[in-house]
Order: structure tokens, then sequence, then C-alpha cells
């Protein structure tokens, strides 16, 4: 009860210290968030221009989250259905626009991360460690990247070092015997650039399995994350960089089967995912000097190198189950300048990808190896900062499914005099069935792969509106979206779990944004998604021939109440809202609920900074995922040393 006080109060005082007078951003600092380039798109657009549905969480937005990992900051966030199934570490998907987790691309400095094997990124072990930018691209991409992107792309991208080096030292501990220490520094060095990271993450956490349905004590996390990226420019248009991160994570859960009436037996002696997972990838970039006699007046060229591997072995009471995965690629990218008026993005990939799993209840396995050769081709109109138009196609070939052709065609007006921005897609995805949909042994007698299914095609629409008010006071966005997704694959109830192409998936939805500069340093956020969902079953045998998609919730809004007093203290209220969402059928459901946060950082002197925050301050009592568990209230606090 003190500790749930002692929160409150923190958060509370934050929130109403002593007024200041209201200040707007600079128009330095509105410049510059328009030159962002927005990488997941291959650098062809400034966020301030993008025709599309973009989030952008700048290193300013993460730092004053203080949220642990990505997931936490993405959950809620606009299209996003983010699901943990138990404690810190554990299986965490996240759904975009109502698609699978499959058709969510993660994506670390041009790396592709999600695995051949299972396909949807597990985001559990994925700590906010030396990330300075990460932006989500709603609807299909996968002109510019291919299978998995169906659903969308979020994209995450390391800090990049610069100016006068400079190094930090970060602590944190709080409920569930939580510790994180962390050790950065970067900078520049004449033509070299640096930045590194360490850090350790502990907690005894919770149980994966909720206490009403029998799980007990905690389930352990160790997590170890280094993080590095080295640059070297050898002109000021020609550059190289290696990028990698990391991660070795060991995580303890509960039993994920066995029926005890009423939910899951939680394993006497546990059981634990441990995890090996690196990602690299070497970019080298240049741009062709200016040619007054040549057909183009700039051309940049991007060369990525880039390899991926997770390792992970899980272990039960008398089981023992591991996966590899791997995917080697060179990507070959041009942004050509042809005239003030008209661009061109063209390129290549190749990609080799590897995944190999066993099981000990049956020593039985697979391994598979498919390659994937595309080219794409989008041509960019623009006119007097006011329209953008785009077309643009992408050719894939892969030897397990032959070739593949998707599309997507762009469009946006900018009306100066009121500020209004519209804009307009049509799009079409593909996603190929992973290799534990076609090939994952049988376990006990029960089949759990599919090795008839066919890849995913997705065709979508959407329709938005930005609009400033009050001198950029006040924005609001509202984009509608419609999908349909033929072949459509789920995995089917018990026994078999069976993955099927059932049929086609609809999802359309409304997402609205508001954002306002209050005064007295006072700023606010809200966030809402509406998204209907449901799945036609072709399946002749099927009892049930309509049925939502499970674990997407219709309705979610985040809102977030921020203040700064003179830049020495900042602080946070969040309020995060769920409707409910069915979990495994078109019965079984998971219920509404809303949980409180609070988060404020001090600066206490010019080398230290103070941090406190809470989660679940209300002490919520829900499930994301039927059965699984969640924290109650807790609490943690730190502090970040600035040396140079």
């Amino acid at each position: 009860m003190k500790q749930k006080f002692l929160i409150m109060a923190c958060c509370c005082f934050s929130i109403f210290s002593t007024p200041l007078l209201h200040s707007n951003p600079s128009a330095s600092e509105t410049e510059e968030l328009e030159e962002i380039k927005v990488t997941s798109t291959r650098n062809t657009f400034t966020a301030e221009k993008f025709p599309g549905s973009l989030t952008i969480f700048t290193n300013e937005d993460i730092k004053n989250k203080q949220h642990q990992t990505v997931e936490d900051l993405l959950r809620g966030e606009l299209g996003l259905d983010v699901v943990q199934s138990g404690s810190q570490g554990s299986q965490t998907s996240i759904f975009m626009r109502g698609q699978g987790s499959s058709s969510t691309l993660a994506i670390i400095d041009g790396v592709q991360v999600n695995p051949n094997s299972a396909g949807g990124y597990d985001w559990g072990d994925l700590i906010i460690e030396n990330i300075e930018r990460i932006e989500v691209l709603r609807g299909p991409q996968s002109i510019q990247w291919g299978a998995d992107a169906a659903g969308g792309v979020i994209n995450i991208i390391t800090k990049k070092g610069k100016g006068t080096p400079k190094h930090s030292f970060t602590f944190e501990g709080g409920s569930f015997t939580t510790f994180k220490e962390s050790i950065k520094s970067s900078g520049a060095i004449n033509n070299f650039n640096y930045s590194v990271s360490g850090s350790h993450f502990y907690t005894d956490g919770f149980s994966s399995v909720s206490e009403e349905r029998g799980g007990a004590g905690g389930d352990r996390t160790i997590n170890k994350t280094f993080s590095t990226r080295l640059g070297y420019d050898f002109s000021k248009v020609t550059n190289i960089e290696f990028i990698g991160r990391y991660i070795k994570a060991h995580d303890e859960l509960d039993d994920a089967f066995g029926n005890a009436g009423n939910g899951f037996l939680p394993r006497p002696t546990g059981a634990s995912n441990n995890v090996d997972e690196f990602a690299l990838s070497i970019p080298f970039k240049t741009t062709l000097p200016d040619c007054q006699a040549c057909f183009f007046q700039a051309w940049d060229i991007k060369l990525i190198t880039s390899l991926h591997n997770k390792d992970a072995v899980t272990f039960g009471n008398s089981t023992r189950s591991t996966s590899v995965d791997r995917t080697s690629g060179m990507h070959l990218q041009n942004n050509m300048i042809l005239n003030k008026n008209l661009s061109l993005l063209f390129g290549g990939e190749y990609e080799h990808q590897n995944a190999m799993a066993h099981e000990t209840v049956d020593g039985e396995g697979y391994h598979a190896l498919v390659d994937n050769y595309a080219g794409y081709l989008q041509s960019i109109f623009e006119y007097q900062d006011r329209l953008i138009l785009t077309a643009g196609f992408r050719r894939d070939h892969n030897t397990a499914f032959g070739n593949i052709l998707t599309y997507k065609f762009e469009g946006g007006y900018n009306f100066k005099k009121t500020g209004t921005r519209l804009h307009t897609s049509f799009s079409k995805g593909f996603r190929a069935p992973t290799f534990d949909e076609l090939y994952f042994p049988p376990l006990n007698g029960s089949i759990s792969s599919n090795p008839s299914l066919v890849p995913e095609t997705t065709k979508s629409f959407e329709i938005g509106l930005k609009q400033n008010f009050l001198n950029k006071r006040i924005f609001l966005g509202l984009t509608f979206f419609n999908a349909i997704t033929n072949n459509f694959i789920q995995t089917g109830p018990s026994p078999n779990f069976l993955p099927e192409n059932f049929g086609k998936l609809h999802s359309q939805g409304l997402e609205t944004t508001v954002k306002m500069e209050l005064p007295h340093n006072f700023s606010l956020s809200f966030n809402h998604t509406w998204n209907d969902h449901y799945v036609d079953e072709e399946n002749a045998s099927a009892s049930v021939h309509r049925r939502p998609a499970i674990r997407r919730p219709k309705n979610k809004f985040v809102l977030n109440l921020d203040h700064n007093w003179n830049n020495k203290l900042t602080s946070l209220i969040g309020i995060y809202a769920r409707g409910q969402a069915f979990d495994s059928s078109a019965i079984n459901h998971t219920g509404a609920f809303t949980t409180v946060r609070g988060a404020f950082k001090y600066k206490y002197n010019k080398n230290i900074d103070l941090t406190l925050r809470g989660e679940n301050l209300l002490d919520e009592n829900y499930e994301e995922i039927g059965k699984f568990g969640t924290p109650g209230i807790s609490g943690y606090g730190g502090l970040i040393y600035h040396f140079k």
C-alpha cells in the first residue's frame, strides 16, 4: 500500500508541479523534424511528406516514456496489437491492422530479423538499448521489403556517434527483484564515428501462468545485449559502416500445455527458453557527382551485406527443442533524382534463408533452405510541395513458391492555405508460409504442420487526412483502411493446432491520433484504433464459417499527458485501454482492461539524471492472452550518470 501511494504521489507531483510559461518548438526544431528521412521507405521520403500511415518514435520519445523493451513502447499504438504470453522475455507477438504476426516485418539497421522457422519476430527479448529511432509503417510494404511485410514494417535504427565522445552509465532497480545496468559510449574522431553499448537485465518476474489458473512463483529472465555502430567517412558523400546487435537471453516459463480443468498445470521444475541472436549489417553508401550532361541530377547508391542468426533451445521437464534460423543477404538500392519533380527508387535483393528444428519427444525434425531473388522499381512524382504520386512494383522469385508480383500506388496532396494533407494508397502484399507451418514434425502423434499451404496475398486500400490547427499546436490524423487477405493462414483449434489456409481475412478500421501543445509546457497525445476483422472460412468441413481473428481487440487507445518543467523535470502519465479479444475460438475471449502508468526524470545536475516510474498503478487484474499471467502494480527507480 505504501509503495502504491509513493508511486502515485511522485507522478502527481511531477505532473502538477509549478507551471511555467508556455514554450513552442523553435523553427529550427520543426525544420529538423521535417528533414528526418524515413529509412524504412529506403530514404525516399521525409517524415513530413510521407504519403502514408507512419509513426516515428524519436530518441526523445523513447527517453521520456522510459519503457525497458520495444514491445512495451509499441503496446496500444496506432494499428498495433501487442500480446505477451507471460512474464518478461516470454513469447511476444505484434499484429498490425489485423494481419498475422508473421506479416509484421521487423528490421534492425537494415537487417530483416523475422525468423524463417516461426515467421513472426519474438519481441520479448528486444530491450531498448542504443536505439535512436523506431519507425512504424502500417499497411503492405512488400514492393520494398518483400514477404513478411503484408501488414507493415517496424524499423529500428541504432544510434550513430557524433561530436565529442561522451559516455553514460545507467542503473535501475525495482519490483520483481528487477535490476538493469548499462554502459554507453559514442562520438566522432576525425573521419571515424562510433556508438557502443552493453546492458545486463535481470528480473525474478511473475508467473507466466496466471495465479487464477494455478501459476505460482516467478519466471526469471536474464538478458545481455550488446550493440555497436562503427562508421568511417571516406569523403562527404562516401562512407561505410559496421552495425551489430547481439542478444543472449534466458527466459523461464511455465508449462503451456497440460490442462488442469481451469487452466494450465505449472511445471514443478520449470522450463526455459534460451536464445543467442545477432544481427549484422555492413552498409556502403556513395553519391555520384552531379552530372549536368547526364539524365540525372543526383544518384545515391547503397549496398548492404547482412546476416541474421538466431539459436533457440527450449527445455521442458522431459523435452528439449532446438531451432536455428539464419538469413544472409545482399541488397543494392539506388535513389536517382531525374529532375526537380521526378525521382526513381530501384534495386535488387538476394536472400538465402536457412532453418533447422529438432524435437527430442520423438527425435524428429527438419532442415529447410530457400533462396529468394527480387527486383523492384518505384517512381516518385512531386510538384511544388503540393502533390505526391508514387507507383511501384516488385517481382520476387522464391525457389519454393515461384514468382510473385506485388505493387503499390500512393498519392498525397497538401492544401497549403489550410494546412491539410490528404493521402491514399492501394497496394498488394504477400506472405509465404513459414518453415514451421510447412514442416514442423508431429508431436505425440499430433500433426502440427501442413506442407500443402500456399502463400497469403493481401490487397489493401487506405485514405487519410492530416490537419494542423492553431499554428501547429494541435494535430489531427485520421486514416481509414480496408484489407482483404486471401488464403489466410491461421492455426486451428486443439488438439492438433494444424495451420490451414482458412479462407479470407477481412480487416477494416479507423486510426485516430490527436496531439496538443497545452499551456505551461504540458502536452497531450491520444491514439485510438478501431479494427473490425473476421475470417470467412472456405473449408467445407469447418463448423464455423465466419470467426474473428484471434488476439486482436476491436478497440484500443493510448493517452499520454506530458510535462516539461524548465528542462529540469520531465513527467508522464499514460493510460492504455484495450477491449475484449477472442483468444482461441469464436467462444473464448479475454476481457477488456485498462492500465495506468507514470514516469518522470529529474536532472539533478549536469552529470546525473534520476528516474522513477510506476506500472499498472491501479493494480488491474487482467489477461492479455487467455490463462497467461500479467504484472500487478510495480515501481522502479534509477539514475543515469553522464561523463566525458
